[in-house]
């Protein structure tokens, strides 16, 4: 039995990581619910919770899940006191009526990734992706490469076009594209 299940975990880890950094997206997780809470406007004081939204493309609801998984016990169910809800949802069924902190996307196309800032309705929430490379015109927000050290990206055009608040800190350690 033990040698079944660490044969499925390897397996598993294999299929995870054929399409996915899983150094970079571990990167992702740990530091983007942080960023998040960086932003004055996005959670009252008063430890209400830190909603978190994981979009997926058909096919990718494990990793959607095991990254649901590795947020809620890499933050042990909180950021900063404020209770942690990750939800996952596929990229389709993405609308505004419900509202979220951080909508994080994983590998899309460009009409998925406009599919999730328009998911952004008024609730300001950040947005955030796995691949870099489109950080761009698509109005999300932020994404984190790897380099010699993780390199946090903002679209400028994002950042202005939204009612963000970040430190100056964040804003002059940040690449600004």
């Amino acid at each position: 039995m033990k040698y079944i299940l660490s044969l499925l975990l390897f397996v598993n880890t294999l299929a995870w990581s054929a399409s996915y950094d899983p150094f970079l997206l571990n990167t992702h997780l740990s530091l983007l619910p942080k960023i998040a809470m960086l932003d004055k406007n996005l959670v009252s004081h008063n430890k209400s919770p830190l909603k978190i939204l994981i979009a997926y493309e058909y096919g990718d609801e494990e990793t959607a899940e095991s990254c649901s998984k590795i947020l809620m016990t890499k933050f042990n169910g909180n950021v900063n006191g404020h209770p942690l809800i990750v939800t996952v949802l596929p990229f389709d069924k993405l609308d505004a009526s419900n509202s979220y902190h951080l909508i994080y996307a994983l590998k899309a196309s460009l009409s998925q990734l406009k599919k999730v800032h328009n998911a952004v309705g008024s609730s300001g929430a950040l947005t955030a992706l796995y691949d870099a490379d489109k950080l761009g015109d698509d109005g999300l927000l932020l994404s984190i490469q790897m380099e010699r050290a993780p390199v946090i990206l903002i679209n400028s055009k994002a950042l202005r076009e939204n009612r963000f608040s970040f430190p100056d800190s964040l804003l002059e350690i940040a690449r600004i594209i």
